[in-house]
């Protein structure tokens, strides 16, 4: 009997220190509140983690595997996300200043409050995306595809939006001052004013 409990109790240790381990990567401790600055996660599965109110400044996220992640109120200045998979991940009220999200898969995305000035989103998936209440001033969406994507009250003041799909966005009350729509696909699109723009659909 005796032995029986020591053997639980060495395993629930080992699994224990296991689990630390695997959650620290490159000197980071994948939590929340992590403070990791530059740090190299390019690459990791990070799916279902919590990283809520993070430092991931200037970090290198690219090809990470961040579906489902909670990343709410995270810094992520200048960050590298390109092709990172952050499908229905929480990023909302997150700084992503600069930050290159080209490629990454946000579909059905929580950016919601988010700050995204000079961001990199070209050719990135925006598939149903929350970008309500976001700024985006000056960030690039060229070749994005936004079919569904919400950017209700967003600034996208001077953005490039060059060739990107906005089938069935919504866009009221959003600002589009000086915005590149050169090959925009406009159709079922709610615009700033409420009007439907079915400018683009195919006849």
């Amino acid at each position: 009997m005796k032995f029986n409990v020591l053997c639980s109790f060495l395993i629930a240790v080992l699994l224990a220190s296991t689990s630390a381990a695997e959650t620290n990567i490159n000197g980071c401790q994948v939590k929340r509140r992590a403070h990791c600055p530059g740090v190299n996660l390019s690459g990791q599965d990070l799916t279902n983690s919590n990283l809520a109110g993070a430092d991931l400044a200037s970090s290198n996220l690219s090809d990470s595997n961040l579906s489902g992640d909670r990343i709410s109120e995270a810094n992520l200045i200048k960050a590298n996300l390109s092709r990172a998979n952050l499908s229905n991940a929480n990023l909302s009220a997150s700084y992503l200043n600069g930050a290159n999200l080209s490629l990454a898969n946000l579909k059905s995305a929580d950016l919601s409050n988010a700050s995204l000035p000079n961001a990199n989103l070209s050719d990135s998936n925006l598939n149903g995306t929350n970008l309500s209440l976001t700024n985006l001033k000056e960030a690039n969406l060229t070749n994005a595809d936004a079919t569904n994507a919400v950017f209700i009250m967003s600034s996208l003041v001077n953005a490039n939006l060059t060739r990107a799909n906005l089938t069935g966005a919504q866009l009221i009350g959003a600002d589009l001052h000086n915005a590149i729509l050169e090959g925009v696909i406009f159709c079922k699109t709610t615009m700033p004013n409420k009007s439907i723009n079915n400018s683009g659909c195919q006849k």
